[in-house]
């Protein structure tokens, strides 16, 4: 918990990646690590209040924050039994801790500082941590001979080109980089990679990740904005991965989606761009269907950057994809009317959390058909021009919270029968007549209660 800088917003997605390569926690029975490093996330959040729940809503993801009272001693105790050590200047490297963070990346600029780490540290790092602000300006970072290290998180460092000593030591298993080149073919015993690709598109070439990716057999975790998952040239599987962030439509056809059959998290991300429409006459987004092939996905993302209408009324994604497990899905930039809406409520029976954003569906009146989302408990509805909500009866027996944002021109909110279970109803920047609604709705059912931000 020291080596995060004051004030700043922990995703708990980091800190299981982190505990989970240096192997630090063990969860018992049959509980996934992720849930045990969250349950122990609340527990100290709740018990000892070393760490604080700063989410801005029950409907955000969940973001945490060191205690300030907490910050200086976890620092303080962490340096003295040289298990982490915070470097504050450039004369401030300890002899032989274990782990080293920055709060300010440029640090590492200044060759006093990466002497010094190669000299009284480098044989006994086990990670390094740049946790400084992301700034447009290129971050060196020198070979230092870290014969033992696993973990290099520097997403906010910014590399022109990838130092190949970087990938040199033969315990790396956490790699978090934003480069503008490829990365090299030498990524080897990763458990954990985060890639983000800042490179100038050119039209008609599509990046991809180097096709060793195939080789990783023991990746776990894996983002890679704005780049793509080759076409494997054997019969290698990435039978561990549960993770996959950042990929496009490209990355998701049988030939790819065969060999991670393990897969439980899927983030896609379609930029659409000026030239799509002449580019050829097929729907780019036939293949999505394979997505059903992973038995065992329980949360997907879709989100269609620069949306447009004239290309989505034109290329709608098939109904298909969605696999029946799934139990989360979050899409943004649709453009599709609310009639389809109710057939993804029949085709995931086991749907709990449902997250539409940015126009991921369009029109006045969104009509629920009765019998639909049976395990739905949250619903969040962001930017659209929805006038009317209008459930019908049966339809969200288990709903229990609410969110409409930036719907301003939402005005009602009807329900046609007792829905006392909802706990609570969000409305921000939505109409004055979607708010009198909310209140009225409060007074026939007894909410819990009712958050107001709107105008």
């Amino acid at each position: 918990m020291g080596a995060f800088p004051p004030y700043l917003d922990i995703r708990p997605v980091l800190i299981n990646s982190l505990l989970s390569t240096e192997e630090f926690l063990e969860p018992s029975g049959e509980e996934s690590f992720e849930e045990f490093s969250n349950k122990c996330l609340k527990r100290l959040s709740i018990w000892y209040h070393l760490v604080l729940n700063t989410s801005d809503s029950w409907f955000s993801s969940k973001r945490y924050r060191v205690h300030s009272c907490w910050q200086y001693l976890c620092q303080e105790q962490a340096s003295k039994i040289k298990f982490l050590h915070v470097l504050q200047s450039s004369d401030d490297v300890i002899k032989y801790q274990r782990r080293l963070c920055a709060h300010c990346n440029t640090l590492f600029c200044f060759k006093q500082v990466y002497d010094s780490i190669k000299s009284d540290c480098a044989s006994t790092v086990r990670s390094l941590l740049c946790f400084g602000p992301y700034h447009q300006y290129p971050v060196p970072i020198h070979a230092m001979c870290f014969k033992l290290l696993r973990v290099l998180h520097a997403v906010d460092v910014r590399f022109y080109h990838i130092p190949i000593e970087i990938l040199k030591p033969v315990c790396l298993q956490y790699l978090a980089l934003t480069c503008n080149g490829e990365l090299p073919a030498s990524i080897s015993n990763l458990f954990h990679l985060i890639a983000r690709h800042t490179n100038i598109k050119k039209r008609g070439v599509q990046s991809y990740m180097p096709v060793q990716i195939w080789d990783m057999q023991e990746l776990e975790h894996l983002e890679i904005w704005g780049s793509d998952l080759p076409a494997p040239n054997s019969d290698a599987t990435l039978k561990k991965l549960i993770t996959l962030f950042g990929v496009s439509a490209n990355s998701c056809t049988t030939e790819v989606l065969k060999r991670i059959p393990n897969l439980k998290v899927l983030g896609i991300e379609v930029e659409l761009k000026p030239y799509d429409d002449d580019v050829d006459e097929t729907n780019p987004l036939s293949y999505l269907g394979y997505i059903s092939q992973l038995q065992n996905l329980d949360r997907l993302g879709y989100r269609v950057r620069n949306p447009s209408y004239q290309f989505n009324a034109t290329y709608l994604i098939p109904l298909s994809m969605f696999p029946s497990s799934l139990e989360m899905l979050h899409l943004s930039g649709l453009w599709y009317p609310w009639k389809y809406i109710n057939d993804i409520g029949s085709l995931l029976p086991n749907l709990k959390s449902l997250i539409l954003e940015c126009y991921a569906f369009r029109g006045p009146e969104w009509e629920i058909e009765s019998r639909g989302f049976l395990k739905l408990t949250r619903l969040l509805i962001e930017d659209t021009d929805l006038v009317q909500w209008r459930p019908q009866r049966g339809s969200f027996p288990e709903l229990r919270s609410l969110s409409m944002k930036h719907c301003y021109k939402l005005q009602q909110l009807n329900w046609p029968y007792d829905h006392s279970w909802i706990t609570e109803i969000e409305l921000i920047d939505c109409s004055p007549l979607a708010v009198a609604c909310a209140n009225q709705l409060k007074d026939k059912f007894s909410f819990k209660r009712i958050v107001d931000s709107s105008f």
